[in-house]
């Protein structure tokens, strides 16, 4: 069960007179400068108002006015993604003759009115300093975060069971095999430019039904919109071995404790990009648009020299030439060798303002992984290059959202998402056997890496969220759903090329084989991720909530809600009827 994602921010509060007494129909109105986006309501009998929904940064200009009473500004007011801000005015029918107006304004943030929670902005994104440009370099600056496991825990909760949001739509590995939690997170690469968010917000405890359904930490993300100007970011990350320190400890480690950490081999690392915002229609239809390319390519350094098997350069020579005259496969080089890393990303969204009253927003992210992991060899292994891991991973990922205001008393925000990710997994080089052999206190291998054989992962969730609030004296009720659709395809067929293991180098020429294992289809013969050995399935999560909160004073609000979510299998699971006939099941 995963939490739906919050994309928006708010203002409330409270217009008086001097005397105390509410105010009854006075306007409100805030206007988000930078692209004249506009939100209006009035107060209701007990002089409160709600600007739901808005769009998060600023800065806002919020306008008060009363017939009688004249008007009251104030402005610079900037928005953090899921913050109630309240501002309170006490308005005199001599506006004009006051010395001095009252506006008390509060910060009504989720960290301090519904439990642990951090805000991350915009302008702290730009300054905190970060290597790998990835989620985990800032939602770090949650308190109760640590990482793990290549992401990010919050609380001491496995990271797998995080919720990550991005304008209200999925971007967490559903299935879980990443061990980053995020989608492509296998091939160690970003599921998104950090250049296209523009704020995030991590809830851990909150006490808001329209949050919920994670174990460890909520990430929401909400993206950056066009404005009425044409502004554009181009960016170039680079680094190289004369930018970082000597071999790693755990690499010196592998290498043996005689080893001396020494100068990386040669290495490049970069990142470059662009965005562009800007305003198509002049205070009603914006977009921004980003790419990105990274290229990543991290070496695997080997001598030859430090290999303790019985086997020397010529022998190993030999074998590689018998594997590829013998056999007609190349198991690649056993040297030096490098892992890769290649991303291409793009982004584009679209802010439309309906009217004073609707905003839509759509958006869709594309994100295309390429990962090259080769082993490379060691005093105690001898590792031909294409024993390693080809990982490719898909992810498309589109949004919709409509927010909309109902009069003075109620308003709707309605999020449907749609993600879609494909990890194929597959051997670097053709299609062989894994071949393990024994070589006194060495060993060799080489041909498909054992449990790439067969294996891919495809999923698709389609998440519909819709908080409807409805506003009464000092009572906000909300009512909510959040459904999750799962649709999952999984093809794991570990040594599906088979396994074979060798006592010796001299065993392997002359075919003598020692013991071998192969994983396959019952069901058809097909090979690698032809099979219909696959799991295949589909889920869904149903939740649905209500909650009333009330604002008892300025100093006192108490929210109480109710909050039920469903997870269903909707497929029934086949039977093995080997598994009812063997008595030792």
């Amino acid at each position: 069960a995963y939490a739906q994602g919050v994309t928006t921010a708010s203002i409330s509060g409270q217009i008086l007179d001097l005397s105390g007494e509410p105010l009854i129909g006075a306007n409100i109105y805030a206007v988000h400068q930078p692209s004249g986006t506009s939100y209006g309501n009035s107060t209701d009998l007990n002089g409160r108002y709600r600007l739901p929904n808005m769009r998060v940064g600023g800065p806002y200009t919020v306008t008060a006015s009363y017939t009688g009473y004249g008007s009251i500004e104030q402005t610079g007011i900037i928005l953090r993604l899921g913050e109630n801000q309240v501002f309170d005015f006490a308005m005199d029918d001599n506006t004009t003759d006051l010395v001095e107006i009252e506006i008390i304004a509060r910060a009504g943030t989720a960290g301090e009115n519904a439990g642990a929670s951090t805000q991350i902005t915009g302008e702290e994104i730009e300054a905190l300093p970060t290597l790998n440009r990835d989620i985990t370099d800032f939602v770090r600056l949650t308190p109760q975060s640590t990482g793990f496991g290549g992401g990010t825990s919050f609380a001491g909760t496995n990271n797998r069971y995080n919720a990550i949001y991005v304008d209200g739509a999925v971007n967490n590995d559903v299935f879980g095999l990443s061990s980053s939690g995020t989608n492509g997170g296998q091939t160690g690469g970003a599921p998104f430019s950090i250049d296209i968010i523009d704020q995030f917000q991590v809830v851990l405890s909150p006490y808001d039904v329209s949050l919920g359904g994670f174990a460890g930490g909520g990430v929401n993300a909400v993206t950056k919109s066009g404005t009425n100007k044409f502004k554009g970011t181009a960016y170039y990350f680079f680094q190289n071995e004369n930018l970082a320190g000597k071999t790693p400890g755990k690499l010196a480690e592998r290498l043996g404790d005689d080893f001396e950490p020494e100068k990386l081999e040669p290495f490049d690392q970069r990142t470059f990009g662009a965005s562009l915002g800007g305003p198509l229609i002049q205070d009603k239809l914006f977009f921004f648009a980003n790419v990105e390319f990274q290229r990543d390519e991290t070496p695997a350094p080997f001598e030859f020299g430090q290999y303790e098997g019985d086997s020397d350069l010529a022998a190993i020579t030999a074998l590689r030439n018998r594997l590829i005259n013998d056999f007609g496969y190349d198991p690649g080089t056993f040297g030096n060798t490098s892992d890769q890393l290649d991303a291409n990303r793009f982004f584009i969204k679209f802010n439309y303002n309906l009217n004073e009253d609707h905003q839509l927003v759509l958006r869709h992210n594309y994100n295309k992984l390429e990962s090259f992991s080769r082993n490379a060899g060691n005093r105690g292994r001898i590792n031909f290059s294409n024993n390693g891991v080809y990982f490719p991973s898909t992810t498309n990922s589109s949004a919709l959202e409509l927010n909309s205001s109902i009069g003075s008393s109620a308003s709707n925000n309605l999020i449907v998402g749609y993600t879609r990710t494909s990890d194929n997994r597959d051997p670097l080089g053709d299609r062989f056997p894994n071949v393990f052999i024994s070589d006194g206190d060495g060993s060799i291998a080489f041909g498909s890496e054992a449990f790439s054989t067969g294996n891919l992962l495809e999923q698709s969730v389609f998440s519909l969220t819709d908080n409807f609030k409805l506003y009464r004296g000092n009572h906000t009720f909300t009512f909510g759903t959040h459904n999750e659709f799962y649709s999952i395809n999984n093809v794991f067929v570990r040594q599906n090329f088979g396994s074979y293991f060798f006592r010796s180098l001299d065993d392997f020429n002359s075919g003598t084989v020692s013991g071998y294992d192969r994983t396959y289809s019952l069901i058809d013969d097909g090979v690698g991720d032809d099979t219909d050995a696959a799991a295949v399935f589909n889920a869904a999560q149903i939740g649905v909530y209500a909650q009333d909160e009330i604002t008892v004073s300025d100093n006192l609000v108490i929210t109480a809600g109710l909050r039920l979510d469903v997870p269903i299998i909707t497929d029934e699971a086949g039977v093995n009827p080997q598994l009812q006939q063997d008595s030792t099941f």
